[in-house]
């Protein structure tokens, strides 16, 4: 009998099952009075301000005569322009649905069918699925990690890529690690990337919530000071404005003025297939965007809030699992000891009402055990789950 999957780009359905984690805490939010969701990263279910629009406004976004633009809306292009500072030319932006959108499509930009997108773990797992879907293959090269401080391992990414890589992704600040890539690893890439054709994306979603200010770490956003090869700098209004209701990303793109230009012209074909970025989003979104301290600034107080419970908890004498530093982004790692399993840990915490993810999802390979919190969680909630975590991780540990 035939098969109609035969040939499909999804995993199986065995793959598609729950895993232990959920599992178990799926069965405690059923059977416990209280659990923690300490990896909860949804802000509109974390009770934090939500950036709202006038009805008058809302209304005359949505009434508005469509628009057909396969690069997006003027008005929206300047508020993202003035987002920056400045510092990004609008005729150098694209619209997206989302950033996921924006990768899918900048793999059909540079990629063919089994050409090769390389990226640096651990980080967000989301970039298995999009190559998968888009039929190339995802290289990994392992960051560097010097007690919690990482770096891109360049010597690695060099025996990594081949002449079918054709694509190299970066998250800075990254997620989960939270570090962001400073000015001159930044410039390495850069050269890196030109010197091999390799187009480079940096996913800076996280970049409004920066709790480094260090000078030295990279601007955003990063495409606008790059002055050779292609590289796009990826955002949107799900972490920008904490929406990700309202479907709106964006690409900043840099690089050599002719190659962008090109760049952005086929890219532009792509796009105008689907035009899938709503009309009224783009009208609306320059208020969005300019309201969007309703949201950063209580969303800031709280991720250091919770942060810095953490750092104390940490310092207790009985406590055998240490807290990395972060230069950014909503997620803070606890490592735990070298020999630990961090999968089967964080299922016995599900188990006993408090989640969070192990690092093994992000790619933190076997002797790097770490557990990964959310730090926008409630902070009562985030509060009594890491009291609840320690207890429980001094009888597993």
């Amino acid at each position: 009998m035939q098969n109609y999957f035969t040939h499909s780009r999804t995993p199986s359905l065995d793959d598609l099952a729950p895993n232990d984690c959920h599992a178990a805490w799926t069965r405690a939010v059923q059977t416990l009075e209280k659990t923690f969701d300490l990896s909860i990263s949804n802000p509109t279910k974390v009770g934090l301000p939500q950036v709202t629009a006038t009805l008058e406004d809302l209304q005359t976004a949505m009434n508005a005569h469509y628009e057909a633009s396969p690069q997006g809306l003027r008005v929206t292009r300047d508020a993202i322009s003035e987002f920056y500072g400045g510092t990004a030319d609008p005729e150098r932006i694209q619209l997206f649905a989302s950033t996921s959108e924006a990768i899918g499509a900048l793999i059909k930009l540079f990629c063919q069918p089994g050409d090769e997108v390389v990226t640096c773990v651990p980080t967000y797992p989301l970039l298995d699925c999009l190559t998968s879907l888009e039929c190339v293959r995802l290289l990994e090269v392992p960051l560097q990690d010097c007690a919690g401080l990482w770096t891109v391992d360049l010597w690695a990414l060099d025996k990594t890529c081949t002449p079918n890589t054709r694509l190299m992704i970066a998250v800075s600040p990254n997620n989960p690690t939270g570090h962001c890539i400073p000015k001159a690893e930044m410039q390495k890439l850069v050269d890196f990337c030109a010197e091999r054709r390799i187009a480079l994306i940096i996913d800076e979603v996280f970049a409004s919530y920066r709790l480094n200010t260090d000078p030295d770490l990279t601007a955003q956003p990063a495409a606008a000071y790059a002055d050779k090869g292609i590289v796009i700098s990826l955002s949107g209004l799900s972490k920008v404005c904490g929406q990700p209701q309202h479907k709106l990303g964006w690409g900043v793109f840099g690089g050599a003025p002719a190659l962008v230009e090109e760049a952005m012209q086929r890219l532009q074909f792509i796009t105008d297939s689907t035009l899938s970025v709503s009309g009224w989003v783009q009208r609306i979104s320059p208020h969005f965007i300019q309201k969007r301290h309703v949201f950063v600034e209580p969303c800031m107080a709280r991720m250091r809030a919770n942060l810095d419970f953490l750092r104390s908890y940490a310092t207790h004498d009985d406590i055998q699992w240490r807290v990395d530093d972060v230069d950014g982004g909503w997620s803070v790692v606890v490592r735990l000891p070298g020999w630990a399993d961090d999968e089967a840990i964080a299922a016995k915490l599900a188990a006993d009402g408090v989640r969070v993810f192990p690092g093994a999802f992000f790619g933190y390979r076997a002797n790097q055990p770490a557990l990964v919190l959310s730090l926008i969680t409630p902070e009562n909630d985030f509060a009594l789950g890491v009291s609840r975590m320690a207890e429980r991780l001094k009888d597993y540990l």
